[in-house]
């Protein structure tokens, strides 16, 4: 029997996918960001139970998709978001988060209720959440994008699995006879 590498022959012809889905954390509790404000747990309490925009660099007028998941934990404001790669500014935001050269994440509020520390830090325990942007240099460091996936990759991930899964039981078929 003629042995095969099937992962050979196996190409993704179009990369040209409707949606990319990005996670991660758009704002991180508890920490001094750029303009010296920290955001406490359960500031976006009431926010997160509307819907909040997903736009490109805080740009109102570049839309880029929706968000999917958004919700608090004991890190911060964690976001789920399918960005639409039909429309241009969603493909060339898509293609530079896969290559690494945008991976920020921004959140666009107006503070509802806030006191100043001792040390002069804007402490944020209540806001307005009218958005989050996928941006390259976020104001609060510990935001940013942690996962991507598409359809395309998982279909390949779970296709090159059951390849493996498949080659493994041939070998052992093989050594049996």
């Amino acid at each position: 029997m003629e042995k095969k590498d099937y992962m050979s022959e196996f190409k993704i012809k179009s990369d040209n996918e409707e949606n990319l889905v990005i996670k991660g954390y758009a704002s991180v509790f508890n920490m001094v960001d750029n303009y010296n404000d920290i955001i406490l747990p359960g500031a976006f309490a009431e926010s997160i139970k509307k819907k909040v925009k997903l736009l490109w660099q805080h740009d109102h007028t570049k839309p880029i998709g929706v968000i999917n998941t958004l919700y608090e934990d004991e890190k911060g404001l964690f976001m789920e978001a399918s960005i639409n790669c039909l429309l241009n500014q969603g493909r060339e935001t898509a293609l530079l988060i896969r290559q690494g050269a945008v991976d920020g994440l921004s959140i666009g509020f107006t503070v509802n209720k806030s006191s100043f520390s001792k040390n002069g830090e804007r402490i944020i325990t209540d806001v307005k959440l009218w958005e989050v942007s996928i941006v390259t240099f976020p104001a609060n460091s510990g935001a940013g994008i942690s996962t991507i996936a598409s359809k395309a990759y998982e279909d390949y991930a779970a296709i090159s699995a059951a390849l493996l899964r498949a080659e493994y039981a041939f070998k052992s078929l093989k050594m049996m006879y």
